[in-house]
């Protein structure tokens, strides 16, 4: 008995009752049809090997099996691709934020997504803000670049417009010999970069970007808590440069930690601008370097002296000042709030007895 009619039999007795013709993707009076034309070939009759059922059954089922398969591998829109990697609070707030549409349009967009922990990590101040629809918008928008920017195009020191309209900066650095990228200080997960959506890619983000508000002086003035750092900053003829490009880190003091200097020490300072200008320009390195950034040991400042940098679980210090807030987003560097005045070694304490005279 030929083959053919055989297989063909067997699946219309078993097409009825079993998955086999939906597994074919035909049906079961399509495979009758085939068993009742079929002619057998000669065993050399080549030129009718186009017209015999199988071939195309065969093609058929390659065709849709490749299609299938095809469909299910392709990834989705952006938000889908988030669902997919775990980042189901960065979904829920796109939703709030009514930007789902956006993302799931043609683009092609490059999110820098935020996991889970780093919603849930931030400040309950800055919960209750985006508990506003439209703070949130805004937030996420400044996650979102146009266009498709893989991670290999980014470098040190890169600033790219977002949807929201203000640049993000992309700081590279090396640390214990390995790469560490950040997003605005926000740490990069470099396992997770370039995640393909249908419509752009998605890097995902170990904290969560807080859109600037201006550069140094002018995030400075915005904050009662720097009042004497701005008054100094002025006197000593430093806006011009504080506020321009840069890019500068500011280890900014408190003005809690220039009471603790000397009693008449400031005034002093005050009195004499040049010098303060040394002392603060002590408090100013050349370029970006936010948190995840920074490692042990001696930095150049602005002044041409080095601080010492002391990374630790306790957090960082400089010289014997220490960080009680890092990270502070400005367009033009970063911020990093300190307890103490840093004073250049030629001005400690002993040395300055001139001050209260």
């Amino acid at each position: 008995m030929e083959l053919l009619p055989v297989v063909l039999t067997l699946a219309v007795l078993a097409g009825s009752h079993t998955g086999m013709s939906y597994y074919l993707d035909m049906n079961v009076g399509s495979v009758r049809r085939m068993v009742v034309e079929y002619v057998p070939l000669a065993q050399n009759d080549v030129s009718k090997l186009k017209t015999v059922p199988l071939t195309s059954l065969a093609v058929h089922q390659l065709q849709q099996s490749i299609t299938r398969a095809e469909t299910e591998m392709a990834p989705g829109p952006i938000p889908a691709v988030a669902g997919d990697l775990g980042l189901t609070e960065l979904v829920d707030l796109v939703v709030k934020a009514g930007l789902k549409d956006t993302l799931e349009s043609a683009g092609p967009f490059t999110v820098f997504g935020p996991t889970n922990d780093a919603f849930s990590s931030l400040p309950g101040w800055v919960k209750e803000q985006i508990s506003n629809v439209t703070v949130l918008g805004e937030i996420l928008k400044f996650h979102v670049l146009p266009g498709k920017v893989e991670s290999k195009s980014l470098s040190n020191e890169l600033q790219v417009p977002t949807v929201e309209g203000r640049k993000l900066r992309i700081n590279l650095y090396t640390k214990d010999s390995k790469t560490v990228a950040t997003a605005q200080c926000a740490p990069v997960d470099l396992s997770r970069v370039d995640q393909t959506a249908s419509n752009g890619i998605l890097h995902v983000l170990d904290a969560v970007m807080i859109p600037p508000a201006g550069d140094l002086i002018a995030t400075a003035a915005s904050l009662p808590m720097f009042s004497t750092l701005v008054k100094a900053v002025t006197v000593a003829g430093l806006v011009p440069t504080l506020n321009g490009p840069g890019p500068f880190t500011l280890f900014a003091p408190t003005d809690k930690a220039f009471g603790k200097i000397p009693p008449g020490l400031l005034e002093k300072l005050l009195e004499n601008p040049p010098e303060l200008a040394k002392v603060l320009k002590y408090h100013v390195l050349s370029g970006t370097f936010c948190s995840a950034g920074l490692s042990s040991g001696d930095v150049t400042t602005l002044d041409g002296r080095n601080v010492a940098i002391n990374v630790s679980s306790d957090g960082v210090v400089v010289n014997e000042s220490k960080v009680i807030y890092a990270d502070g987003s400005v367009t033009n560097g970063v911020v990093h709030v300190i307890d103490t005045v840093l004073l250049p070694p030629d001005y400690s304490l002993p040395d300055l007895t001139w001050a209260r005279q």
